[in-house]
């Protein structure tokens, strides 16, 4: 028989482990209002979206069933794989929707890696694109954030042909943007492959919130270029999305385990989904209101003038956590980010500008930040 004492020796020695490393991580309290919501143009709570996704439940159900191929593959998946193709790369593209944007990121990283000649990652990627590239279990280059001119001499002294560059457009940390003109000059003159998570611009970057491509007035390449995105963020709904070429679709549908093995998204998300993107199409003023909301904001505490809704606040640790605080006396949550979200060192506060902040939170934004550069208006 077994010593009941020694059962759950191997957990408790796991959540020590976690305990002595700090590593333990904690829900922020539900009953704060969170500052780092990603749903930028508060379209979660439109009630031409709510309505679409109400509609669509009550006629179709709350459950997909199952993945796309059995009983998952509802018409409105292709319906909003033809609105996300437009929307972000006028047609030029074909879309082909996930459960969610990891899932996403995760196939494309891990399909089409698995062919490059060499492969480059931005050291600021997200954890879904790192994640992909793990399972290559091959090697992957770290580049310094942003370095274009360092993954162009890399490859003049190595020779590889055919790279794949994998880089987020609009970066979810820093919320600065990376240099996409020059990395798809890379990729042109290499016949490789750039893979563009553009998950935080759409719907925040660009005239009409088509994301990065647009802010950098550059049209989609579907033979050099791989998106992809979420429309859990701006779009304020959930699942992934991921638009490339025709052909290149047809792989990516083939052997992504990601989307060949979970359950696919129910109607009422689709369609939410679909309605969020009709609303930007239709010349919708909220892309250009929250880039304006985001440029006063960006003055105020950093000093410089960006339309990034996701404002990177550094500091000592124990003034932003005294600033974190703070905040929460005014029913705000805006937590301190730590290692491994942030590389050690770096401890941050990410605010997220939102179009549904009301005077109470800006004035007590005003309160908490007044020492930080900037003068607010």
């Amino acid at each position: 028989m077994s010593d009941p004492d020694n059962r759950n020796s191997f957990l408790s020695s796991l959540l020590t482990s976690l305990e002595e490393k700090s590593k333990v991580k904690k829900m922020p309290p539900s009953s704060l209002l969170s500052l780092s919501s990603n749903d930028y143009l508060g379209l979660s709570r439109h009630p031409g979206v709510i309505e679409a996704s109400v509609k669509a439940t009550q006629q179709f159900g709350t459950g997909a069933t199952g993945s796309r191929y059995l009983s998952g593959n509802h018409p409105l998946n292709l319906k909003l794989e033809r609105t996300v193709s437009r929307f972000k790369s006028k047609g030029r593209g074909s879309g082909l929707v996930f459960s969610s944007g990891y899932h996403a990121n995760l196939s494309v990283a891990s399909v089409f890696g698995s062919h490059a000649g060499a492969i480059y990652s931005d050291s600021e990627n997200h954890a879904s694109l790192i994640d992909g590239l793990r399972l290559l279990k091959r090697q992957v280059h770290v580049y310094p954030h942003g370095d274009w001119e360092w993954v162009k001499m890399h490859l003049q002294k190595t020779g590889a042909s055919h790279p794949m560059i994998v880089t987020e457009s609009l970066f979810s940390m820093s919320g600065d943007f990376a240099p996409i003109p020059e990395l798809y000059g890379i990729i042109r003159d290499k016949g490789g492959l750039l893979v563009i998570d553009d998950a935080h611009a759409t719907g925040t970057l660009g005239k009409n919130g088509r994301g990065a491509l647009e802010y950098f007035s550059l049209d989609f390449d579907p033979d050099f270029m791989i998106l992809t995105g979420t429309f859990s963020k701006a779009l304020g709904s959930l699942g992934g999305f991921a638009i490339l070429g025709e052909k290149s679709r047809t792989v990516l549908a083939s052997l992504a385990r990601p989307l060949v093995y979970t359950t696919a998204l129910p109607p009422g998300i689709l369609a939410a989904s679909c309605r969020s993107l009709e609303i930007l199409e239709d010349s919708s003023p909220l892309p250009g209101r929250l880039q304006a909301l985001s440029r006063q904001w960006q003055e105020n505490l950093t000093g410089v003038s960006t339309p990034s809704p996701i404002v990177s606040l550094r500091g000592r640790l124990s003034t932003l956590r005294q600033e974190s605080a703070k905040l929460a006396q005014f029913g705000l949550s805006l937590p301190v980010l730590h290692h491994p979200t942030v590389p050690e060192g770096e401890e941050r506060l990410r605010l997220s500008v939102n179009l549904t902040w009301t005077p109470r939170v800006e004035e007590a934004l005003r309160d908490t930040f007044s020492e930080r550069l900037g003068e607010f208006r």
